[in-house]
């Protein structure tokens, strides 16, 4: 989102976001050449504990006859049951044009802000967040040279730019460099991107500023396999820091990430290819502790 909410919020938003496109396909465990395109997000619910029985908040989702979504409504279940804030979306044939914030005052919801979206060629260049009156709070812009992304920045009209980051692809378009803006000598300004002869990416290298390396992280495949079984960590002087270790079914769904320690980050159960459930464990790395972080469950509704 373009505004800026509450910490809460964000790590919910993007977690779906990444979840939805590990989710992969959408097929039952029963009917495995299923259509995935029958099946959508209808819910997502988060625990406090795999062991609870009730969920602490959730998100709902409504569609219009065209399958696009046109509500999304975030819920608190406990104490007791209720939206506390919405988006509504309107869409110009399959391009998302609005979307509108509303959060609970009292017992009605008002117009918190709203974002448009503007494209060109049909893609979308610049996304505009404003107040409930119209005034222009902040715009984020995306670039592009041929079919390929080269540029994106956050603007606010007090601050100006920031948040940019620059793209750069090889000649088979596969993306080799980001750039990230820094002012900080010992920030990440360089991500690099190698490929091996099977064209996985298989190494990504992080520099500050003057090019000195940061960290690296390299993936190891099995065989011609696209799936990477482990992540190897390394700080700047080569030597390795920690590793993950992925987990897959056999139709190629990730259940889980553990760390060389034994701690999981995730497990994840799916219906065929659908989603259902993930256990979060606290980051080892980062809090030095592995115990489980809460589960979300996902609901699906066929179209």
């Amino acid at each position: 989102m373009l505004c800026i909410m509450n910490d809460n919020f964000f790590s919910h938003t993007k977690h779906i976001a990444l979840l939805l496109i590990l989710a992969g396909s959408f097929p039952s465990c029963q009917k495995e050449d299923i259509n995935p395109d029958k099946y959508r997000m209808s819910k997502i619910l988060y625990f406090a504990r795999s062991t609870d029985a009730e969920p602490v908040e959730g998100v709902e989702y409504s569609y219009d006859t065209s399958g696009n979504m046109v509500k999304e409504s975030f819920i608190n279940y406990k104490p007791s049951a209720g939206c506390y804030m919405y988006f509504g979306y309107e869409y110009s044939g399959n391009n998302k044009i609005k979307m509108e914030l509303f959060s609970k005052d009292k017992e009605n919801f008002k117009l918190s802000r709203y974002y448009d979206f503007i494209y060109e060629n049909s893609r979308l260049v610049r996304e505009e967040c404003r107040s409930d009156k119209g005034l222009l709070l902040s715009t984020m812009n995306y670039e592009f040279q041929g079919g390929n992304m080269v540029r994106e920045y956050f603007f606010e009209p007090d601050y100006g730019i920031s948040k940019e980051v620059k793209y750069t692809y090889d000649s088979k378009n596969r993306l080799t460099l980001e750039e990230f803006d820094t002012s900080d000598i010992k920030e990440v300004k360089y991500a690099k991107y190698i490929y091996d002869d099977d064209g996985r990416d298989n190494k990504l290298e992080y520099y500050n500023p003057d090019w000195h390396l940061i960290e690296s992280v390299e993936k190891i495949y099995n065989g011609h396999s696209k799936l990477p079984v482990r992540e190897l960590h390394f700080d700047k002087d080569g030597s390795q820091i920690f590793q993950y270790q992925h987990f897959y079914d056999k139709r190629g769904n990730l259940t889980e990430t553990r760390l060389n320690d034994g701690c999981s980050l995730f497990k994840r159960k799916y219906d065929g290819g659908l989603l259902m459930e993930e256990i979060h464990y606290f980051d080892p790395v980062k809090y030095k502790d592995c115990s489980e972080n809460g589960m979300t469950r996902y609901e699906y509704q066929k179209q």
